[in-house]
């Protein structure tokens, strides 16, 4: 496949990326989906800011209170969360509507250092992207980032734009605030952009030991950011062309070695860049139902979803995901299909058609997991492990006869009936 077009500067991510990339693969913070937010054993209830998102949206407080609340919050709730359950736990209730956190067009983006979206509580396909820098350049100013500064991080010499970028990253660790405003027309630097104001905080995050940068107050959409250049990759099996055990088994396994082979290239913003590669429904890795999902077994977090991004992206891997026949928990058994042996294993199981809004549980769908083991190595030539579960599926289809799913084992068709038994389900698996 060819590469996305891009304007982003790479000073700031060669300064912070190792970094986040790092934190990233062991820790999921601020991302949960907008279902309910169950306390796990020993996990501690959040309390709430002193100042709500409701409080902005009816005009009793101002956004530089909520934002300052939020951040106080934040970095309490980071320092406090020595568990990934309680990550997980303050995650959800950050993205949950109608919480202290989330009202109407009051909710969080948080960036990373280089303008990356790292959370967009309010769509989490967004995630990975870049902020347009004509923004974050504001943005930047608005903290107190020297305008020399500013136009030194897109210096040809790396020494000079290096230095830039350690000064940006030294100022947003001061933890300042303040408004912002794109939206008026700078002549010869920029047009107005429109949407782009808001209130900006940055804050030192305990889980990746970096300044983050909160926006609170920008409605941040598709418009705000730019397209990238991105490889991604030319795989022999395209998610178009999934139709049958083999090329189901071929694309997860290309897939696998795709995301490895980013992770190993050396990139600080890797991980973000095999997030918009995977999601891309008109690249290589997505194509109608046919899409692909990481889990990391270090962390046990569900690092990307290519469906449901809002409903299941990082969210831990005890997730309550159910066959919508049997009832049973289906990460379980994708993770017992991918450690079945070293080339992973198949698994069936009845869920949500993305490609199709009037889909039924008549129909199973057919997936495939596989383990991926590598390492990442830091720049201070400490390792992080890299044990990554890729997956994927594809649907069947219902004929006249009743809804069957062709296995392409054997010739086989397996009948999807109303109720399915776990060793119906592992007949099927082991043809």
């Amino acid at each position: 496949m060819g590469t996305r077009k891009s304007l982003a500067s790479k000073s700031m991510s060669r300064v912070v990326g190792p970094v986040l990339l790092a934190g990233a693969l062991t820790v999921a913070h601020q991302a949960l989906a907008q279902e309910a937010c169950p306390l796990a054993p020993g996990v501690a209830p959040l309390p709430d800011p002193r100042v709500t998102a409701l409080q902005v949206e009816n005009g009793s407080a101002s956004l530089k209170d909520f934002a300052l609340a939020v951040r106080d919050q934040n970095s309490e709730a980071s320092r406090l969360a020595t568990s990934l359950e309680q990550v997980a736990y303050f995650g959800c209730v950050i993205r949950q509507e109608g919480t202290p956190y989330r009202s109407g067009s009051t909710y969080m983006v948080t960036l990373t250092p280089d303008g990356r979206v790292l959370v967009h509580a309010k769509d989490m396909s967004l995630s990975g992207r870049q902020l347009n820098p004509l923004i974050y350049g504001q943005i930047l100013v608005a903290l107190g980032v020297s305008p020399a500064d500013l136009a030194n991080l897109a210096s040809p010499d790396p020494g000079t734009a290096a230095q830039a970028g350690a000064a940006v990253f030294q100022t947003l660790l001061q933890e300042p605030d303040a408004p912002f405003d794109a939206t008026n027309p700078i002549p010869g630097v920029r047009p107005g952009i429109p949407g782009a104001s808001g209130h900006a905080a940055a804050y030192i995050s305990a889980s990746f030991r970096v300044p983050l940068v909160m926006l609170l107050g920008f409605d941040l959409d598709e418009s705000h950011l730019i397209r990238e250049v991105i490889d991604y990759g030319n795989p022999a099996v395209t998610a178009r062309d999934v139709v049958d055990h083999e090329t189901l088994k071929a694309f997860v396994t290309e897939a696998g070695n795709f995301v490895l082979t980013l992770l190993e290239s050396g990139d600080p913003a890797a991980s973000s860049k095999a997030r918009i590669a995977l999601r891309d429904s008109n690249g290589p890795w997505r194509h109608g139902s046919v899409y692909l999902y990481v889990l990391d077994r270090v962390s046990n977090i569900i690092l990307f979803h290519g469906a449901f991004p809002d409903r299941f992206e990082l969210r831990p891997l005890v997730a309550d995901i159910r066959d919508a026949v049997t009832g049973e928990l289906v990460l379980p058994q994708v993770l017992a299909a991918a450690a079945s042996s070293p080339e992973g294993g198949f698994v069936e199981y009845f869920f949500d058609d993305p490609s199709d809004d009037s889909d039924s549980a008549e129909i199973p769908k057919l997936g495939y997991a596989r383990e991926f083991i590598n390492s990442y190595r830091r720049p201070d030539g400490t390792s992080v492990p890299v044990h990554l579960v890729v997956g994927s599926g594809y649907y069947g289809t219902a004929p006249e006869g009743g809804p069957t799913m062709t296995s392409g084992c054997s010739d086989r068709s397996i009948a999807a009936s109303a109720v399915r038994t776990q060793s119906d389900i592992q007949a099927f698996v082991e043809c």
